[in-house]
């Protein structure tokens, strides 16, 4: 059977970089916000409630979802994103289990942002949390996203804070100096999970 390694991390956090490294050790990763984008593509199993929920300026001209406009909802509607995560995280979680179980590895990463919010973390051996002072995590998304400052202070008021994911991770790892040290860092993690769970 294979042990799942569970991820999550605030916005800008790190978590891609994170997840490179335990690719570059062989282990496959479960991309949470992939398969979340997939549930809102024409024809997909969630398509037509989020659409439904939100009316039809959720919808582009071309058909497929607006995920601006839904986006810019559920950051300023607590009870919308609990309405839309109500339809998105079951199916979600069925195929982070389908993908996992198909890997046929020993370990795998799940890459969940909302790991604790969801409760997909009963489903992992071990849990990483990735720590980082908010104003680098917000410099960093404005830079990579060409996004407005405020925007991204909604999204991480939004968000679980650090010190709760903190408590509840099985190990912590800081991400506010240089990629090289945060990279040699996250090597010697994944080879003490590596040992500790095979």
């Amino acid at each position: 059977m294979t042990r799942i390694i569970g991820i999550t991390g605030g916005i800008g956090s790190g978590k891609s970089t994170l997840t490179a490294r335990f690719s570059a050790f062989g282990i496959p990763i479960v991309d949470a916000d992939a398969i979340s984008r997939s549930a809102l593509t024409p024809g997909s199993a969630c398509f037509q409630s989020a659409i439904d929920l939100f009316g039809p300026d959720a919808v582009n001209a071309d058909g497929t979802a607006n995920r601006g406009y839904i986006a810019s909802r559920v950051f300023e509607n607590g009870d919308l994103r609990e309405a839309l995560n109500g339809i998105i995280h079951p199916y979600v979680l069925e195929e982070m289990l389908r993908i996992t179980g198909d890997c046929g590895a020993p370990l795998a990463a799940w890459d969940v942002p909302l790991l604790f919010e969801t409760g997909m973390d009963a489903f992992c051996a071990c849990t990483v949390a990735i720590l980082c002072d908010p104003e680098i995590r917000i410099a960093r998304v404005v830079a990579r996203d060409n996004t407005d400052e405020q925007a991204v202070r909604a999204r991480i008021a939004a968000q679980m804070r650090d010190e709760e994911r903190q408590m509840r991770a099985t190990f912590t790892i800081r991400n506010e100096g240089t990629p090289e040290a945060f990279a040699a860092e996250a090597d010697a993690l994944i080879e003490r999970i590596r040992k500790e769970l095979t």
